[in-house]
């Protein structure tokens, strides 16, 4: 049966009515949009999430759905209304892909992987989409791009590959050959709640007490904000044997490892590499 998701917070009211507005033809329910699918209350909320990170407006949301469905009658769909997240869905894939998020070439090979992961599941199974590996692409651009940011006094910035004295004179002044600087936010890129990733985050800290060392807090930023900053710690006196413990530990793809030259590389989970 379709479902109503309870939006009807005051954070929520405001997006929804603007949301409503630019697309009237939304199913909406007494207690908010109905749903008909667990994947059509996901896409909606990844929707609604990157309007809100500023990725695009509504009205370029609505252009996008509205050519999305267009092209589907076009393609002799019935229009019956049991498709139109299904619409929503490839709007939201063209639209994400224009805007940078993700290339056409990660959703191909995605695509692919979830009709493989389809095939070969008996029926009545959940579908379990199995980690490859190698990571996507456009993981990998992301964690290039990021900023990897050390709450010292001042604040240091890393990036990847680009040597960094003021890191290299910290890691002197600890009287360490090198760092990790790692976080335990979202595992293996799956977003969790603010909270989970909080407990999470206390977690790691706690771990890496355990091990003797003393952490930095720090974050890792995205510059164009696609995605929300996520808490780390600069662990310096860590090693490579260190970072993959709690890489493997925290369900992380990759952490930053940087040699006492100051020199900031990107180190793969072992799965990766």
């Amino acid at each position: 049966m379709p479902q109503a998701r309870d939006m009807t917070s005051n954070d929520d009211k405001p997006a929804l009515h603007a949301l409503r507005e630019a697309l009237p033809e939304l199913p909406f329910g007494d207690d908010g949009p109905v749903f008909r699918a667990p994947w059509e209350a996901q896409a909606f909320a990844m929707t609604l999430a990157l309007h809100e990170r500023g990725v695009f407006t509504w009205k370029e949301w609505a252009h996008a759905l509205s050519v999305a469905i267009k092209d589907a009658q076009a393609a002799g769909d019935p229009d019956h209304g049991d498709t139109y997240y299904a619409h929503w869905l490839n709007a939201l894939e063209r639209l994400t892909a224009e805007k940078g998020c993700v290339s056409e070439a990660t959703l191909a090979r995605r695509r692919i992987e979830w009709d493989e992961a389809a095939r070969g599941t008996p029926h009545g199974q959940p579908i379990v989409l199995k980690r490859t590996h190698e990571l996507p692409a456009a993981t990998l651009d992301a964690y290039h791009a990021a900023i990897y940011r050390i709450e010292a006094q001042p604040p240091i910035d890393m990036k990847i590959g680009a040597a960094n004295a003021a890191v290299e004179s910290l890691l002197a002044e600890q009287g360490v050959e090198s760092a990790v600087f790692v976080t335990a936010f979202n595992p293996f890129g799956r977003v969790l709640t603010p909270a989970e990733n909080a407990a999470r985050q206390r977690a790691l800290t706690g771990r890496v007490a355990e091990m003797g060392l003393r952490a930095l807090p720090g974050a890792g930023i995205d510059p164009m904000n696609v995605w929300i900053a996520e808490a780390s710690l600069f662990v310096p006196g860590a090693t490579r044997e260190t970072a993959d413990t709690l890489m493997t530990s925290f369900e992380q793809n990759a952490v930053i490892y940087v040699d006492g030259s100051g020199l900031p590389q990107l180190l793969l989970h072992p799965d990766y590499r």
